[in-house]
């Protein structure tokens, strides 16, 4: 409900027809939710916003939000999807082969002058944990390096956005694990910080 107690089904509607007050509702939304990324953003933080605004157009007008929450917490997640791809796609990387596999590295150009200074220790174990992961893991992380999108990954896998995203971390978590066997810390839980 927004707060003139209208319902998100007639917010929706009137959003699509253009209403003002209905765009300024949802907008503010926007706004709040993709605050928390500006800083990280930059000065790409209005091109990301706009790409909000485009996003959650296309999906209200797909009939995509089914109602499973608030229409505000779905445009909150929306927009923090659509920032972290943002930044995702603003990362710069370079790709090197190790026994026939290739793995993405941070460009040494690219990383800030503060990077520490065992630079090569940690390419190593980054190129240690990679040798230990899934073929399915490491080709999820090509896609994301590369910058695309849930969406995009979606396409050329077949997987929902959803799923992917699920597989994603599940690889992520398992990374973590096989990281922390290798630094010698025993396992992986959710409380340790690598």
């Amino acid at each position: 409900m927004t707060d003139q107690g209208e319902g998100d089904d007639a917010l929706i509607e009137r959003f699509l027809a253009g209403d003002q007050a209905a765009v300024g509702v949802v907008d503010g939304w926007l706004v709040q939710a993709a605050s928390a990324y500006r800083r990280r953003l930059g000065d790409s933080f209005d091109d990301a916003l706009q790409d909000v605004r485009l996003e959650v157009t296309r999906l209200l007008q797909d009939r995509k939000f089914r109602g499973d929450s608030s229409l505000k917490t779905y445009l909150w997640r929306v927009t923090a999807h659509t920032c972290l791809d943002r930044l995702r796609a603003g990362t710069r990387w370079s790709f090197v082969e190790y026994d026939g596999e290739s793995a993405a590295v941070a460009d040494p150009a690219a990383v800030p002058p503060w990077r520490p200074q065992n630079w090569s220790a940690d390419r190593d174990l980054l190129l240690r944990v990679l040798s230990r992961m899934e073929e399915d893991c490491r080709r999820l992380w090509r896609m994301v390096i590369e910058g695309l999108s849930y969406r995009e990954m979606s396409d050329l896998t077949g997987a929902s956005e959803g799923a992917l995203r699920v597989r994603v971390l599940r690889c992520r978590r398992r990374a973590q694990e096989v990281r922390a066997e290798l630094l010698g810390r025993g396992s992986f839980s959710a409380t340790t910080n690598p």
